[in-house]
């Protein structure tokens, strides 16, 4: 009895230490709270970004630490994102949120951004207002808004008259996203708009839509659709339809959705693409992480995933960077972290939380042979700086922070 007796304590002696190293060990990570739609019609652009921030977060320590990602799927609607970032905060003990998708699911998290009270980094939201109107000091952008991705658009136009010239039927959703680019679409200098056709999010069939089209006198398409499955459906369901004249999209889309759309694909434009895979020719930091990252998911990384690989550089940067990390301490450094990064120096703007970068005018081409699984990619073409498409503080919207 006194061995059995004498066993049973050592054992839950080393049970208690087991358990108390586990405590330890967990209370040394970095968690960072990962915000994505990996499930839903945004699922294409939500699943690159999740890609994205796990290859970036390998073997990533923060002051020694280890980080640790918890990603949440917010199916790209704005009630269910709120609930997913308070569940970051709250049980997972996020040190910040980052990801941010979709512009409405980045705005409805920042309405609480105070209450929720640590940093806000999307790697994708464009909407203006995200920095404009509804700026905040929790929330921070590492991409082009859809202003500056206009002015790129009216840069593009005055290089190729042939584009400025055709008239725009402007495809668009209705909401956040889609009707943020489609009033900047219409500012444009010389810009023709020959009509314009709202959908919800989720619209399978466009057959209405491009009825209008063809009522129309419009030989250019504007797609100002959230990138995701109804995107691709209208591009096959237009191309089945015999509409064959240039297609625009402010961004461009993941090279996902590129293979799926195969020789559908092919000649559509983008006035602000942020990055390519195919820039590996020249930009040896992107030819790591595609290879990388071709190992890993076994197929190419789309501009979401690269644009999400680069934000999480910079975050990491800035919470080494930070004296301690709290919230205050971790905006300041947000604020003045300047942090190499796969598709260059990323910087914010203090005043309203902009990243300071450039983009490309893009077209997407056939590839002469296939390469890690791609035959269509994007090109980039024009490289257009900070200076050339940012938008003035004046401008903005933001009234400060």
């Amino acid at each position: 009895m006194g061995i059995v007796r004498k066993l049973s304590i050592s054992t839950l002696a080393l049970a208690a230490v087991s358990t108390l190293s586990i405590g330890y060990a967990a209370a040394q990570e970095v968690v960072l709270g990962v915000f994505v739609p990996t499930t839903g019609v945004l699922a294409p652009l939500g699943n690159d970004m999740k890609n994205g921030f796990e290859l970036a977060a390998q073997g990533a320590t923060v002051k020694g630490r280890p980080v640790r990602l918890v990603i949440e799927d917010t199916a790209a609607n704005p009630a269910n994102g709120l609930r997913k970032a308070q569940k970051l905060v709250l049980e997972d003990k996020a040190t910040l949120l980052i990801g941010g998708a979709a512009s409405s699911v980045t705005l409805g998290i920042n309405a609480q951004s105070a209450r929720l009270n640590v940093p806000i980094i999307t790697t994708n939201a464009q909407a203006v207002g995200i920095t404009g109107e509804q700026c905040s000091r929790f929330l921070f952008r590492t991409v082009p808004n859809d202003a500056m991705s206009a002015k790129a658009s009216a840069i593009m136009m005055q290089e190729r008259k042939d584009l400025l010239n055709k008239n725009w039927f402007v495809i668009y959703h209705d909401f956040a996203y889609g009707i943020s680019n489609k009033a900047e679409f219409a500012k444009i200098p010389g810009i023709k708009i020959a009509g314009e056709a709202g959908r919800p999010v989720g619209t399978a069939d466009w057959s209405s839509a491009i009825a209008q089209i063809q009522a129309s006198k419009a030989d250019g398409v504007y797609l100002a659709l959230a990138v995701g499955d109804d995107l691709t459906a209208f591009v096959n369901q237009a191309r089945g339809f015999g509409i064959n004249f240039p297609m625009m999209t402010p961004v461009g889309i993941p090279d996902s959705m590129l293979q799926a759309l195969g020789k559908n694909g092919v000649g559509m434009v983008a006035a602000a693409l942020t990055t390519s895979w195919t820039q590996e020719d020249s930009n040896p930091k992107i030819a790591e992480m595609v290879k990388a990252y071709h190992a890993k998911f076994g197929i190419v990384p789309g501009y979401q995933a690269i644009q999400a690989y680069a934000g999480l550089q910079f975050t990491l940067a800035a919470l080494n960077a930070a004296s301690e990390l709290n919230t205050d301490t971790i905006i300041k450094s947000l604020e003045t972290t300047s942090a190499d990064t796969v598709v260059g120096t990323i910087k914010i703007r203090k005043e309203d939380h902009q990243g300071m970068l450039g983009a490309y005018i893009s077209e997407a081409q056939a590839l002469p042979k296939e390469k890690f699984g791609a035959t269509v990619a994007w090109k980039t073409l024009t490289p257009l700086t900070w200076e050339q498409t940012k938008i003035e503080l004046a401008n903005t919207g933001c009234k400060g922070l």
